[in-house]
């Protein structure tokens, strides 16, 4: 856990400052995290009575978030490439 912190506090008061600062980049962000956040909403709708159940929900939720974050985007990429 000190390893994460000590890189996500390597980098986050700056990212923090630039958004006090600039609130284009503030409604960048928000938009950039809000379907993550609510992908996490799902767990409030389903019965996890194991541990077996959290892992899977997890890595489901896991999947969800590569695909919105990297497949969607790549599927673009790929798409425009084809017609262009």
């Amino acid at each position: 856990m000190s390893a994460f912190n000590d890189f996500y506090y390597s980098f986050s008061p700056i990212i923090a400052d630039y958004e006090r600062e600039n609130p284009v980049f503030k409604e960048m962000v928000k938009v950039a995290i809000t379907p993550m956040i609510s992908s996490l909403s799902i767990l409030n709708y389903v019965d996890m009575n194991s541990e077996s159940s959290v892992l899977g929900y997890g890595i489901s939720l896991i999947v969800l978030n590569a695909m919105m974050y990297v497949g969607i985007p790549i599927a673009g990429i790929v798409v425009i490439r084809k017609r262009f």
